[in-house]
């Protein structure tokens, strides 16, 4: 098999384009809690990882949007974070960074919230420790 100087430059682009797609952060942990979501059952996926005093949280929440325009989606609403039982803040995406927590243990709960203020699921705990 000959591979002629431009498909090696084009294979070596390739590689190039690969190797920058790979994710900066890899969660090292995650949960599944099942969502009554219309007549089915699905699971609401959360992804998260502790980088020095940052913790990356990535949810996957069937039948649920953050974007008001979608229409395809059954819910529409946002995530209310607590850390250590206090509402931190509201996030209106399914991947966020919450910076610059204190050293020590803490305990964050997801809670997904409708537009109407109503509460879709309130997911199980997670525990992370800032060192």
């Amino acid at each position: 098999m000959r591979i002629s100087l431009s498909s090696g430059k084009q294979l070596l682009i390739i590689l190039l384009m690969v190797a920058c797609c790979v994710p900066v952060v890899g969660f090292s942990e995650s949960f599944q809690s099942n969502v009554e979501a219309g007549e089915k059952t699905d699971p609401v996926v959360v992804n998260h990882r502790t980088k020095g005093a940052d913790v990356f949280v990535e949810c996957v929440i069937p039948n649920f949007t953050f974007d008001k325009q979608n229409e395809t989606q059954e819910y529409y609403g946002s995530i209310d974070v607590y850390i250590d039982g206090k509402k931190h803040q509201t996030v209106q995406q399914a991947a966020f960074i919450l910076h610059n927590l204190p050293e020590g243990k803490h305990t964050i709960r997801l809670d997904i919230m409708r537009e109407d203020g109503g509460r879709y699921i309130s997911l199980n705990e997670f525990k992370v420790e800032i060192k």
